[in-house]
């Protein structure tokens, strides 16, 4: 696989910090998952 061309879907955080979801659409439940631990981390905005 070209590394140019592969796609991932990540979280990015205000401070750079990033989760990748992986490399097929989330779902909506990983979506929640991932702004219920930014917001624990009082990462959100």
């Amino acid at each position: 696989m070209n590394a140019t061309t592969e796609m991932r879907w990540i979280v990015l955080g205000t401070d750079g910090r990033h989760v990748s979801l992986g490399r097929t659409e989330p779902s909506e439940a990983a979506i929640a998952t991932a702004s219920d631990a930014l917001t624990a981390q009082q990462l959100s905005g």
